[in-house]
């Protein structure tokens, strides 16, 4: 399967997985900084975006050999750089434990991978029949409740709401599938960063359990904890956040 790839830049090829319900424009804040330093690939995953629709129970073996297949295919030969935001996250990790050598250094942004956190307070996103107004507002709502601590502008809803009009899949079941990261990272061969929002809200009450998880899974990883910032913590913190993976990848 041929995903929907958007490449630029020069020098060691780094590739960039979104998150559920999300697509390429996931990383709008990093792709332009990034492709400053490497070859990057930000790529749509199966059933999201501009790439092709997948059966809706495709089971996870299935999906993770769709994306391996794609990575292989965007960087044929040599090692690679992989970057991955909450349900890419978990997809990029279920990869790099199964390519080896492949991939020299993973860059995890909000992971999945973990038991549920708090039940959020979402509104359901209305019929197209509402209006585009209806529709704004409960995007405006459930980014605040979900992804930004920062300023949700009219910007930031452009995208997502071009993300829920696209998407075609389902990943919460990786993403909430308890010590799921744990045991990709006990897999690996390659260094591996993750970089939370010290306020992202799928971790409350508190981010500590998910941290020391990681950290009895791999001894070595590279923790990042940005102070007062969500889910979304690429868009939401993005100086901080491109700062922290070039100077990780680098």
């Amino acid at each position: 399967m041929k995903l929907s790839t958007k490449t630029a830049g020069n020098g060691a090829p780094l590739v960039l997985l979104h998150g559920g319900m999300g697509s390429i424009n996931h990383w709008h804040r990093n792709f332009d900084v990034l492709a400053k330093h490497f070859t990057v690939h930000a790529l749509d995953l199966p059933g999201y975006g501009e790439s092709p629709t997948v059966p809706k129970d495709m089971p996870n073996d299935d999906y993770v050999a769709l994306v391996v297949d794609a990575l292989n295919a965007t960087v044929p030969t040599g090692s690679f750089h992989l970057a991955g935001f909450s349900f890419g996250g978990i997809i990029s990790a279920l990869c790099a434990a199964q390519m080896g050598t492949r991939v020299d250094k993973l860059s995890l942004m909000g992971p999945g991978g973990f038991k549920r956190g708090a039940v959020l307070d979402l509104k359901k996103i209305p019929r197209a029949s509402e209006g585009v107004q209806a529709m704004r507002e409960a995007l405006r709502y459930n980014l605040e409740v979900m992804m930004c601590r920062g300023p949700v502008t009219d910007e930031t809803i452009d995208l997502h709401l071009a993300n829920v009009q696209r998407t075609r899949f389902d990943g919460r079941h990786f993403s909430l599938t308890p010590g799921l990261l744990a045991n990709c990272l006990k897999q690996m061969t390659c260094q591996v960063q993750v970089i939370w929002g010290e306020a992202d809200a799928l971790c409350q009450p508190t981010i500590q359990p998910r941290i020391d998880e990681v950290r009895v899974a791999m001894p070595g990883i590279r923790v990042d904890v940005i102070p007062d910032r969500g889910h979304w913590i690429q868009y939401d913190a993005a100086d901080e956040v491109n700062r922290l993976m070039l100077e990780f990848l680098k």
